[in-house]
C-alpha cells in the first residue's frame, strides 16, 4: 500500500518544456485539462463550441491546485489563447489543444519570452482584490435557479450588469428571483421584460422593476382607451339635412 502512494504513477505528470514557458502551476493545470479534455471527447461531452464542464474540486484533488488558483490560471492562460471560460459559467471551459502544441513546438526565444510575460501575473494587492471580486460575482451567478433557460441566462446577464455599480449580495439575488417567480407565475414573457428593465436601469430589487412595468402598462392602457373613445367632430359637411 505504501508503495502505491510513492510510486511515480501516482504523481501528476506535466511537460517540462511547457513548465519553463508558462510556469509550473500553469503547466500542471494544463496537464490536467488535457486529460479531462481527452475524457470529454471520449464521452462526447464537448459542445459544438468546444466547451466542456470542469469539476473544480476534482482538479483540486488531482493537482492540489486550489479553486481560487484555478481561476487565476484561467485568467493567465486566456491571455495566450489556451483557455476560454464560458460566459454562462466559469466552470465550463474550452482548452485549445492546438495552441498548446504550438507553444511546445515554438523555438523563437523572443516569442517564448513574450508568452512568459503574458502568463506571469504579479501577485499584488490589486490582483488579489480583483480575484476576490471575480469570485464574488461567480458565486452570485451560481445562485441563479430558474426553470426557463432564457430567463436564467437573462438573470446571469443582470448580475453582470449591476455587479460593478451596485451593492448586490446573495440575499439580493435570492430575493429578486423569489419576487420574480411570485409575480410572473411562470409567464416567461413578463419575466424577461422585468429582468430587461432591471438591467437597463441597473435595478437590484425586482419590486422596482415591477413598478416600472406596471406604470408602463397603465400608460399603454390609457392610450388605448383614448383611441377607443375618439370620435369625429360634427361639421356642416357630415351633418345630414334630415330634420327630426
Amino acid at each position: 500500500m505504501l508503495y502505491d502512494v510513492v510510486t511515480p504513477s501516482s504523481y501528476r505528470t506535466f511537460n517540462v518544456t511547457i513548465a519553463q514557458i508558462i510556469g509550473l502551476v500553469n503547466a500542471v493545470y494544463c496537464s490536467e485539462l488535457l486529460d479531462i479534455y481527452s475524457k470529454a471527447r471520449r464521452k462526447n461531452t464537448i459542445d459544438d463550441n468546444g466547451f466542456f464542464p470542469l469539476n473544480r474540486n476534482y482538479v483540486k484533488l488531482k493537482t492540489s491546485i486550489k479553486i481560487d488558483e484555478q481561476y487565476l490560471c484561467d485568467v493567465s492562460l486566456s491571455k495566450i489563447g489556451l483557455v476560454e471560460t464560458s460566459k454562462e459559467s466559469p466552470d465550463t471551459i474550452k482548452f485549445n489543444v492546438e495552441q498548446f502544441m504550438n507553444i511546445i513546438a515554438e523555438n523563437d526565444s523572443k516569442v517564448l519570452s513574450q508568452i512568459y510575460k503574458k502568463v506571469t501575473l504579479p501577485r499584488n494587492e490589486t490582483e488579489a482584490k480583483a480575484l476576490k471580486r471575480e469570485k464574488q460575482k461567480i458565486a452570485l451567478k451560481n445562485l441563479v435557479d430558474y426553470d426557463n433557460d432564457e430567463v436564467k441566462n437573462s438573470l446571469i446577464d443582470w448580475i453582470e450588469v449591476v455587479f460593478e455599480n451596485c451593492d448586490i449580495t446573495k440575499e439580493t439575488v435570492k430575493d429578486f428571483q423569489r419576487v420574480l417567480k411570485e409575480y410572473t407565475k411562470s409567464n416567461t414573457k413578463i419575466a424577461l421584460q422585468l429582468v430587461a428593465k432591471a438591467k437597463a436601469f441597473k435595478l437590484i430589487k425586482c419590486i422596482d422593476a415591477i413598478k416600472q412595468y406596471e406604470e408602463e402598462q397603465e400608460t399603454l392602457k390609457s392610450k388605448k382607451q383614448v383611441r377607443a373613445t375618439n370620435f369625429k367632430v360634427a361639421t356642416s359637411d357630415n351633418l345630414s339635412d334630415k330634420r327630426f
